[in-house]
């Protein structure tokens, strides 16, 4: 009996060791199956995810290139065609400034199609942001010029030449164009835009001319522009004549065209000075445009017709900017596209609203309609 139960005991003990080294061993397969298991898909889905995420890298490398590639090709375009005659879109910026808030002070969101931009005020000591958009739309083809009224040497400069201005009045007003050819070439300016204006009532009294003190010397207070019409204007086709050499000068050195544009008084011109000028620009604001072509034809000969601009003031003037399209209405219904182009006094006032520049777009559209 003792035999029986000591062999059963032996046996119970062996079946449950089998049983439990059996069990175990189930157990450690189906977790270890079951990690390889894992493990292979995780690292074929990383393997899938990494090859993905190399791929989308090299479209995106390749993307951004070929858009780089076509945007150069696009900005290319568009300097050839504004080398091309066509009426141009012209505009003085009104307080350039980086600084502002709101994008109506933001040079580079002006058109692609914009031709010649005039900086109206702010014009130099400029930062580095504002160069940096200054070249931005120079690359699309836009010419950026600088002006401001000119009566006597020295306006619109705070800087004198050491020594002060030459008593001389030729060399003064030589060394006056000298120093806006300097601050043209500096800040790397398309030119100059004049802005002539003896017919024009001054703020400060009488007219917007040098002022001619009767028996005082020229070196009182060195006077350039004429305050007649006909008489009196060898100072001022002096300065006109040096401004214009020297902006050729310019040219010559670095291949890159130089203009010379002025408004306001243009039928006070000497006509003898027409040459010098890549556009005559007029300022018929509020719609008066009408008058102009004869005011200046008549004073210049009809060979100017196609370097008048003509130009609307969107200064304070909502209702301007709505009816800015009669102006490229005028030059293609009326003008046959005979004129130099269109423009407008605080252009960057059209952008105050979505930034869009919606009514300088439409009357490019319709002077120079797309290509389709």
């Amino acid at each position: 009996m003792m035999n029986s139960i000591k062999i059963w005991l032996a046996l119970s003990l062996i079946a449950g060791c089998m049983f439990a080294c059996t069990d175990v061993e189930t157990i450690d397969l189906e977790k270890q199956a079951v990690e390889d298991l894992y493990n292979k898909r995780d690292k074929d889905k990383w393997a899938e995810e990494d090859e993905q995420k190399r791929q989308n890298y090299e479209d995106s490398v390749r993307i951004a290139k070929e858009n780089e590639r076509l945007y150069e090709l696009y900005l290319a375009d568009l300097r050839e065609y504004k080398k091309t005659k066509h009426p141009v879109m012209f505009g003085w910026f009104n307080a350039w400034d980086e600084t502002a808030p709101g994008e109506y002070f933001n040079l580079t969101l002006l058109p692609d199609s914009m031709d010649i931009v005039s900086i109206w005020g702010n014009c130099f000591h400029i930062s580095d942001n504002r160069l940096k958009q200054m070249k931005e739309v120079q690359k699309k083809g836009t010419k950026v010029i600088v002006g401001w009224i000119v009566e006597e040497v020295g306006n619109g400069l705070q800087n004198k030449p050491v020594g002060g201005w030459s008593e001389d009045p030729y060399t003064g007003i030589q060394q006056y164009a000298d120093a806006i050819l300097d601050s043209i070439a500096k800040y790397g300016y398309d030119g100059f835009d004049i802005d002539y204006e003896p017919s024009y009532a001054s703020p400060w009294g009488g007219m917007h001319c040098g002022n001619w003190n009767q028996g005082e010397p020229w070196s009182k207070e060195m006077p350039i522009i004429s305050c007649s019409q006909d008489s009196n204007k060898d100072y001022e086709n002096f300065f006109f004549q040096a401004l214009r050499d020297g902006l050729d000068e310019l040219e010559a050195k670095d291949g890159k065209e130089r203009i010379l544009n002025i408004n306001g008084s243009i039928h006070w011109l000497s006509p003898s000075m027409k040459g010098l000028f890549s556009y005559f620009v007029a300022q018929s604001y509020h719609g008066g445009y009408s008058s102009w072509p004869s005011r200046i034809t008549e004073r210049l000969g009809n060979d100017v017709k196609d370097r008048i601009i003509y130009t609307e003031t969107f200064e304070n003037a909502v209702a301007n900017q709505g009816n800015f399209t009669r102006y490229a209405d005028f030059i293609v219904n009326t003008l046959d596209g005979v004129a130099g182009g269109i423009g407008a006094y605080h252009i960057n006032a059209d952008a105050a609203e979505k930034n869009e520049y919606r009514n300088v777009r439409k009357a490019i559209s319709i002077m120079n309609p797309p290509i389709k």
